[in-house]
């Protein structure tokens, strides 16, 4: 009897697999063959779930998307509370977190040039900027957005901010430069109250 496959757990060992490739040896050395021997499984069988190379890199795409979302829908609270959780989610605070942005990074430079993957990173960029939209409106819902603010010029500016510590964040894993980051979030946070 042949054996069955739990799909859902397959899926994930292949998406861990392809992100420590693409975070550790970039999006060159992303291929059905290297990721099947990073998740010790055979190439022919993960050959049948993704036949070309771009279709596993939008597979990585949408289940960063898939996995950030998810972490973002179970976050609790409100006010500034819930906006910094959403925030913090989106930053790489942790090992997890940044080898999600380098993941990001990898393919969607690969995106400026593949049309194929253009729409799914746009998809990464619009998502990131309905939840700093997101967050400004739960700031203003819970009164702790100043009145003369733009909620619209205050998600960009939300959105560039989170962006910047993003990409600073990336070039180190000291805890000085976490906490820094964590303050300089909640600094913003508390001036658009005013």
């Amino acid at each position: 009897m042949p054996r069955l496959i739990d799909h859902d757990h397959r899926n994930d060992e292949i998406a861990a697999a392809a992100f420590r490739v693409l975070a550790r040896d970039g999006v060159a050395a992303l291929s059905v063959r290297r990721v099947a021997d990073e998740a010790g499984i055979a190439t022919a069988s993960l050959r049948r779930a993704f036949s070309t190379q771009d279709e596993l890199r939008r597979f990585c795409l949408e289940r960063l998307q898939q996995d950030v979302t998810t972490r973002l829908l179970a976050v609790t609270g409100q006010g500034r509370e819930r906006a910094m959780r959403w925030m913090r989610e989106l930053l790489p605070l942790d090992d997890s977190r940044r080898t999600e942005l380098l993941v990001q990074l990898q393919l969607t430079r690969l995106a400026l040039t593949d049309d194929g993957l253009r729409g799914h990173a746009r998809d990464l960029h619009d998502g990131v900027h309905r939840v700093c939209a997101a967050a400004v409106q739960e700031l203003a819902a819970a009164g702790e957005l100043a009145s003369h603010l733009d909620p619209v010029l205050e998600t960009e500016r939300l959105h560039a901010l989170l962006d910047g510590l993003a990409l600073h964040l990336i070039w180190t894993s000291s805890i000085d430069t976490v906490v820094n980051a964590d303050e300089v979030l909640a600094r913003h946070l508390d001036s658009l109250a005013g």
